[in-house]
């Protein structure tokens, strides 16, 4: 896409692009579609949280700087309301992530409220894992000994196995060395990590998926996928192509097992065993908590990647009054009835697929088609029955690995997790 487009029908610059993808501050913009139609059943066990505003990178793929504004620091009583909702609702996991989550209440670390959070997830008896590129995880045994034990399972941001590509990504030198380092704190507390790729066109390609593979299986650690979603207008010029989508996954799959393979398109493009709930997670079994707005809200959203179906405010409104809104409602609806979506009539791989990831194609038609042209029930742009090879989908069986360890991204968001075999490359 180039930085000039057609959008609405008319020609516009990418400032006015990044307004529009802003808009979710300033107005509604989630749409209420086929409400006459019925919901799936939500499940809610896993669920991610933004914890603050401030992080010291500009990673050219994040999804939460439209979603972050600086504003109020968050405070014990707001961490109270939000792990006591949680827990009345019986969720299982809560992720920690969207800026760097050592940074809750700005960019000092010794002001963060991480290890409160920490003790307040761990003491109702939920799980709790962390993303980070490294920082967190050596702010926080260097600054707060003992809390590190607490982390059920790690995520590490590495956007490319060579150095130097990820640094320049990430807009700052010496941040793979703190990866590095993240994976020492992990190996010496002894507690299962991941190396977590955003799959765009430039990284995800056979030799760097190998190379990845290579750096998992070298450091015990699994390999966690998740292909870009475009939130940013910008992001389209990353997208993958549907030929990247199929043939990265087979490239991994040559060498490892998924323990889970939650984005719908992948998963209905194998022959996997056993099935799985069809269609995307979010708003069903997991959902996002955002950072707190400047003026005081937390709100919540069905899908970490949707600013724009934010609703709420977690410190004033009862977590179930958020569930039962419209935007969850909108989730619901596409879960329960993918026949509505244009091209998913009749199709084969629907009780698998369901339309594929929400978020994936409710971005692409926004970025493609323009502001008025926005649907929630649009298929998957990497749509299976029109992109996967043939020989992909009519291969040998693919088996689930049961992990040996719980992982609080398992069944939350469309992703893939995956368990290198022995090294059988090169």
């Amino acid at each position: 896409m180039c930085i000039e487009c057609a959008y609405d029908s008319k020609i516009i610059t990418m400032s006015q692009l990044k307004r529009v993808s802003r808009a979710h501050y300033s107005s509604a913009r989630y749409i209420e579609e086929h409400a006459d139609l019925p919901e799936a059943e939500p499940n809610y066990k896993n669920v991610g949280w933004s914890l603050g505003n401030a992080c010291p990178l500009d990673c050219k793929q994040c999804y939460s700087k439209s979603a972050r504004d600086p504003g109020q620091d968050l405070t014990k009583e707001a961490v109270n309301r939000v792990v006591n909702q949680l827990a009345c609702l019986g969720v299982e996991t809560v992720n920690l992530g969207g800026n760097e989550p050592i940074y809750t209440n700005g960019l000092n670390p010794k002001n963060s409220l991480l290890p409160y959070i920490l003790d307040s997830i761990t003491k109702k008896g939920m799980l709790v894992g962390i993303t980070t590129s490294g920082i967190t995880l050596v702010q926080l045994e260097r600054l707060f000994p003992g809390y590190v034990e607490k982390i059920n399972d790690v995520d590490i941001s590495i956007d490319s196995p060579r150095p130097r590509e990820h640094d320049q990504n990430r807009g700052k030198s010496g941040v793979y060395k703190l990866a590095m380092q993240a994976l020492k704190i992990c190996k010496k507390h002894q507690i299962p990590r991941s190396f977590i790729m955003c799959a765009m066109n430039w990284n995800f390609t056979p030799e760097r998926i190998n190379e990845m593979i290579d750096l998992a299986i070298k450091h015990q650690a699994n390999y966690r996928v998740n292909p870009i979603k475009p939130i940013e207008p910008e992001h389209m010029d990353l997208v993958l192509t549907p030929k990247q989508f199929y043939q990265g996954l087979m490239t991994i799959l040559a060498r490892c097992e998924p323990t889970d393979l939650s984005d719908p398109a992948w998963a209905s493009s194998v022959n996997i065993t056993p099935n799985i709930i069809s269609g995307c997670p979010c708003g069903i079994t997991s959902f996002r908590i955002h950072s707190i707005t400047p003026d005081g809200q937390i709100p919540i959203s069905p899908c970490i990647y949707l600013h724009d179906y934010k609703y709420g405010n977690l410190q004033t409104m009862d977590i179930q009054e958020i569930l039962n809104s419209p935007p969850f409602q909108a989730f619901r609806r596409r879960k329960a009835n993918p026949e509505i979506i244009e091209g998913c009539q009749d199709c084969d791989q629907i009780s698998v697929c369901g339309g594929g990831c929400a978020a994936r194609a409710y971005l692409h038609r926004l970025h493609k088609e323009g502001d008025n042209k926005r649907t929630l029930f649009v298929k998957d742009p990497y749509c299976p029955k029109d992109f996967a090879p043939k020989k992909q989908t009519q291969a040998g069986q693919v088996s689930i690995k049961k992990g040996e360890h719980a992982l609080v991204h398992k069944g939350y968001l469309c992703t893939g997790i995956f368990s290198p075999k022995e090294n059988k490359h090169g």
